[in-house]
């Protein structure tokens, strides 16, 4: 399940490299290996491609205001060899992704493809390819031009075998001499139809649209139920890695393709005869502007599905439907709409159909070679690129890749924890239980300090009045108690995270309520909104400093529970918003190694975490998220016995989204009781909503990654064999609430058969839970006697009862109810929504890829740890 690595055992402050998972290639690569860099020639190709395409059109464009007449003939030409460009350029696009994949599938420390350089290339590529076809839609037509998509495929092939070292052989021969001979079959079909070059006005094109026949409005309503009715049956079913799958992704892609072109072509046909005529109140008109909207409309739903193509099933299996698609989407649509075929003779239709059915023909060809090389075997391509094609439902059926899925850098032997006493004192490990207790003992250890305060927050009010029982230090505030410790001579460190998102101080008010001695520094990420993104959202940074902690004279130090603020209140306690907050927080014993990393952790740093070189990570049994927290966690839960009892704040785990396995690794483990008929047990809590966001896209945000989570959490189950009644009969995922008020979840922890725990300030998502650039976080590992009293404490707190000893069994039937007795308690089951699961897949790609790294793990991250002295006011915010 693990491997031993050498860096189970780190000193203090070690680099500790991030996640380097490689799939095993060989050593020396055959000749059909992808490459480790893309070919020089193929590089020059494309930027002699695109310099010579934007010349050309260049010169279509400008061409009427130059007075360059050119005949009817000449003119179809051009829009020949514009195609052929185009083409070339979209296959290069394709080509680049792919390649995009290929490195992250040999390793997925880069991220993910969307993170890569060539990916974006593939996107600017294809960009002037989609270009050049609206250029060319003025030129050949919607429906004529249709058939040229097909070129793509030929250059599909030949790229593929040139740069990705793919194999090309008899049928990608074959299919394309068919294609070429289709595309030349439909040229002389459009020579012979000697179709008028039509210009349209606002009025004409709408008198067009809006004719008197049922084809265009039926034909749009067809399309939009086929694509509903069959995505919705592929994705309750399971069915994305099937041909029903292939069929579903491809076909939508290319419907909607169709309407992307129809709704360009509508756009540039007005603009051109707007700007000949100077109208330019054209531009306001309601007609016009839902015209525009309807190109972005139709455009993301395209990418999304040539994305899912791409994902499931990989280029050469994908592209060639696709591109299929693509001709009958624009053929559709430039009949019905633009009714293009109306001034074709009968012979110049037969041939145009006849070309189409001929190009189709060499589509399938390329589908009979995918078929056959997946019957037969393809021992030549390399296991990298298997790998981007290889479908989750292959790594789960097999008992042996458990092991390989769930591989961590070290084993659950060689984690560390608080209650291992490495010299004759006591561990003096207790836990706080809710944030009156947590109150209690922020202000105990802050009035025991003689020597030092290191404290770091990402949020405290230091002016609130801190909750004790002790009379002689009621009603003191963080700043009171600091002051004390001043006078005495503490040495006090504040680490502090000045983004005022959450309510924080600034750095100026601070300044002025505590004493100058105390020593000031900021970590602050240089991942923020980009300029479009601020409209939208009113979050200033896309990664914070998260570490909350208290050191005191380098013995006692308090992870997690000692942030201040006035939603933080005691357990079923009203805060001044109105609901209720659970926090818990674990004090123990320092040992030197922590101790020299908390002084380093204050020091100024530059680049403090950068992604694609080094993390620091503290010493057992401290962890600061990242890959290193994900893998204690999975050997935790792997090595569970009989129970696995997990608190987030937020659940955002499973699927190809994600980078963090804990989920996943939930459903394994389930999944190797059910087999051996073991009884065990699992409890998810979490929150349905977030309220304290300030973000209202954040707040949408978690709701909708509640939803995917749970889909996955079945996704991972089916995959596995099990049925939906299987997984549930053994997990539990719940909110809490009291007489209908919300119990935010702020507990963080994750207990193992009542004996191993992690408190730690990470979430679960890969924002803080991933070897992806992360929130700045800090956890603590702790065993032993506290854990079991720890559990029993919690599951009578949840179940409303006092002093009693529950079993699993019991905790499930106080959840669910019986025949005899209704639910009891405050965890009520957290069920999926009810609208459509397509609409949370689609709404989560949307936001995760659109986000620019607020959704965790997309875009690199530097921090930055400066100790702040007269110039203060450049953390203001």
């Amino acid at each position: 399940m693990s491997r031993p690595s050498p860096l189970a055992a780190t000193p203090a402050s070690e680099l500790t490299p991030l996640l380097d998972v490689c799939l095993t290639v060989a050593s020396a690569p055959s000749v059909h290996s992808p490459p480790f860099r893309l070919p020089r020639w193929f590089v020059l190709a494309m930027i002699l491609s695109v310099f010579c395409s934007l010349v050309w059109l260049a010169l279509l464009v400008l061409g009427p205001q130059l007075n360059l007449h050119v005949d009817s003939t000449a003119y179809l030409y051009a829009g020949v060899l514009n195609s052929l460009l185009g083409s070339f350029l979209s296959a290069s696009g394709y080509c680049c992704q792919k390649y995009a994949h290929i490195r992250v599938a040999r390793n997925s420390a880069l991220g993910t493809a969307t993170m890569q350089t060539t990916f974006l290339v593939g996107l600017f590529l294809l960009a002037v390819g989609t270009v050049s076809a609206v250029i060319n839609l003025g030129i050949l037509g919607q429906a004529v031009q249709a058939p040229f998509a097909a070129l793509t495929l030929i250059y599909s092939a030949l790229l593929g075998r040139f740069v990705l070292h793919e194999s090309f052989g008899v049928y990608d021969l074959l299919s394309s001499a068919v294609i070429i001979l289709g595309v030349g079959v439909d040229v002389y079909a459009a020579q012979l139809a000697d179709v008028p070059r039509k210009s349209y006005t606002l009025q004409s094109l709408g008198r067009l649209l809006m004719r008197d026949s049922v084809f265009p409005l039926g034909y749009t309503v067809m399309a939009i139920a086929y694509a509903v009715l069959l995505l919705r049956r592929v994705h309750t079913d399971k069915l994305q890695r099937h041909a029903i799958g292939l069929l579903a992704f491809s076909s939508c892609a290319g419907v909607m393709a169709g309407f992307t072109s129809l709704a360009t072509k509508s756009v540039v046909e007005v603009t051109k005869s707007a700007l000949k005529d100077h109208d330019w109140l054209v531009f306001f008109n309601p007609f016009f502007i839902l015209m525009v909207l309807a190109v972005p409309c139709a455009l993301v739903p395209q990418l999304f599905f040539l994305n899912k193509g791409l994902e499931f099933f990989g280029t050469l299996k994908f592209i060639p439907l696709y591109q299929a698609f693509i001709i009958i989407g624009n053929m559709g649509c430039g009949m019905v709409f633009y009714n293009e075929m109306a001034s074709y003779s009968y012979n110049a239709l037969v041939f145009f159909l006849g070309g189409i059915m001929i190009t189709i023909s060499g589509v399938c060809v390329l589908l009979v070679k995918v078929d056959y090389e997946k019957n037969s075997g393809d021992g030549r391509r390399s296991t990298a690129v298997k790998a981007v094609d290889r479908p989750m439902d292959e790594l789960l059926d097999h008992k042996s890749r458990d092991k390989e899925r769930f591989e961590t850098d070290f084993t659950l032997e060689q984690m560390k924890w608080a209650t291992d006493s490495e010299d004759a004192k006591p561990n003096d490990l207790r836990v706080c239980r809710d944030f009156h207790e947590c109150q209690e003992a922020i202000v105990e250890l802050l009035v025991s300090a003689r020597k030092s305060i290191y404290y770091s927050t990402f949020l405290c009010d230091f002016t609130q009045v801190l909750h004790t029982t002790n009379e002689e230090h009621m009603d003191n505030t963080f700043v009171s108690l600091v002051r004390d410790a001043v006078k005495r001579g503490v040495d006090v460190h504040i680490l502090y995270n000045p983004v005022r998102d959450y309510g924080t101080n600034s750095i100026a008010d601070l300044r002025l309520i505590l004493p100058p001695e105390v020593h000031f520094a900021c970590s602050v990420s240089d991942l923020g909104p980009s300029w479009f993104t601020r409209h939208l959202s009113n979050n200033s940074r896309y990664a914070f400093h998260h570490q909350k902690y208290l050191c005191i004279d380098e013995e006692t130090i308090m992870v997690t529970g000692c942030d201040v603020n006035t939603e933080r209140e005691g357990w079923l306690r009203k805060n001044h918003l109105g609901y209720y907050w659970h926090e818990l927080s674990v004090v123990c014993r320092c040992t030197p190694d922590m101790v020299a990393w908390i002084h380093a952790n204050h020091q100024p740093a530059e680049k403090k975490r950068y992604y694609d070189q080094f993390m620091e990570s503290p010493p057992f049994p401290l962890v600061s998220g990242g890959w290193r927290e994900e893998n204690c966690m999975v050997n935790m839960i792997m090595n569970a016995k009989h129970s696995v009892q997990l608190e987030s704040q937020i659940m955002i785990s499973g699927g190809s989204l994600q980078h963090n396995r804990i989920c996943p690794a939930i459903v394994a483990r389930i999944s190797q009781a059910h087999r051996k008929g073991e009884p065990f047990h699992a409890l998810i809590l979490t929150n349905a909503a977030q309220k304290d966001e300030p973000s209202f896209l954040a707040r949408t945000y978690c709701t909708l990654s509640v939803q995917w989570s749970l889909e996955q959490l079945e996704d991972c189950a089916l995959a596995y064999g099990l049925t939906l009644e299987d997984l549930w009969r053994h997990l539990q995922v719940g909110r809490l609430e009291n007489d209908g008020v919300l119990i935010k979840v702020h507990s963080n922890i994750l207990i193992v058969d009542g004996k191993y725990a992690l408190r730690s300030s990470s979430n679960l998502a890969d924002r803080s839970l991933s070897a992806r650039p992360n929130d700045t976080e800090l956890g603590l590992l702790f065993s032993g006697p506290r854990v079991n009293e720890l559990q029993q404490d919690l599951l009578n707190m949840y179940l409303g009862t006092t002093g009693k000893r529950y079993t699993w069994a019991q905790v499930f039937e106080c959840i669910r109810g019986s025949h005899t007795h209704r639910p009891t308690g405050v965890i009520k089951q957290l069920e999926k929504k009810t609208w459509s699961p397509v609409f949370t897949w689609f709404m989560m790609n949307v936001f995760i890829y659109l986000s620019e790294g607020a959704t965790g793990g997309r875009v690199k991250v530097t921090y930055e740890t400066t100790v702040i002295s007269e110039n203060k006011h450049e953390f203001e915010a």
